[in-house]
């Protein structure tokens, strides 16, 4: 990834708190001309730093129960556990770990009950040495 200069990172700081925001609007906040903002974006998106938009819906950021799912394997990698999980829709993300744990699993489920079918069915696979959970309490900072 490039160096980002404190132009590129004051247009980042706009997009972090609206991701939506325009232009126009990132232009009046940073005080850049809009050419500036504009060509300044471009150049973020086709160098990866920028690699997307996302949408976040607030009934399922606040619904539910999140919980982080900490996970020691057997063995790694952990591929058809990787694979195994990717298609259970209460799973938000899933990041592999130097150190241990070996996988920090992001979950979010209708209720205690699905939280825990989620659960077994991680813990039930044969590389799965142990799994701990922390329930989420709140989101205190997100970026």
């Amino acid at each position: 990834m490039r160096e980002l200069d404190e132009t590129d990172r004051a247009i980042l700081q706009v997009l972090r708190k609206n991701a939506r925001e325009t232009i126009k609007g990132i232009s009046a906040q940073t005080n850049l001309a809009r050419s500036t903002v504009r060509h300044r974006l471009q150049k973020l998106e086709s160098d990866s730093v920028i690699t997307g938009y996302r949408v976040e819906l607030k009934n399922a950021a606040t619904s539910g129960f999140g919980a982080f799912l900490f996970v020691r394997l057997k063995r790694t990698p952990a591929i058809t556990l990787i694979d195994e999980i990717s298609s259970f829709p209460e799973i938000l993300r899933c990041y592999s770990l130097a150190g241990d744990p070996d996988l920090l699993i992001e979950v979010r489920a209708g209720s205690p009950e699905a939280l825990n079918e989620v659960r077994n069915k991680i813990s039930n696979n044969p590389v799965v040495d142990e799994l701990r959970t922390s329930l989420i309490l709140n989101r205190e900072l997100e970026s």
